[in-house]
């Protein structure tokens, strides 16, 4: 069977399908089909709307998450070539990333995460600001400390340092 993450339109159809089955069968589970149905069908609309949207917009398409400040942008994978990646983002910095083979897999995992709110420029809007740059002075001083470049505790001083520093602008 085909993993269920992430969505496809295809993997959606085929889901939707089974759930149709399922209800006409009358089986254990015909008394969720209807519930299940509605949600694959929601799902398929959001997917095939920000399918459109990436063809309007291509890459760099930037999707908000639907209940929290949070946002994922779509763009070639920098470490493997051909390949793609959605990365995470926050007011204060990148948050993590996905890495498929398309682009359309890439949407289907925001959309699965719960990203699918049409928001470009947040990136560009966000990285201007004091939160962000403070967050990506943070991560330089995290990633110094990971590589063995400073203890432990001169991370930590570091770090204060940093945000009493920006405390001082705010």
């Amino acid at each position: 069977s085909r993993t269920m993450r992430p969505s496809t339109v295809e993997g959606l159809k085929d889901s939707l399908a089974s759930w149709g089955e399922m209800k006409e069968e009358g089986g254990a589970f015909a008394e969720y089909a209807d519930e299940m149905i509605e949600q694959f069908q929601v799902k398929l609309i959001l997917l095939e709307y920000l399918l459109c949207q990436f063809t309007i917009h291509g890459l760099g398409l930037t999707l908000k998450h639907r209940s929290r400040d949070a946002w994922g942008v779509l763009i070639p994978d920098a470490s493997q070539q051909g390949r793609f990646r959605w990365q995470a983002f926050q007011r204060d910095g990148f948050t993590g990333h996905c890495t498929h083979d398309t682009p359309e897999l890439c949407i289907g995992d925001m959309l699965d995460d719960g990203y699918a709110l049409l928001d470009m420029g947040a990136l560009d809007r966000l990285s201007g600001t004091a939160e962000w740059q403070r967050g990506m002075e943070i991560v330089a001083v995290i990633q110094a400390c990971n590589a063995g470049q400073l203890s432990f505790e001169d991370a930590m001083r570091k770090r204060e340092e940093i945000y009493s520093r920006y405390a001082k602008v705010a």
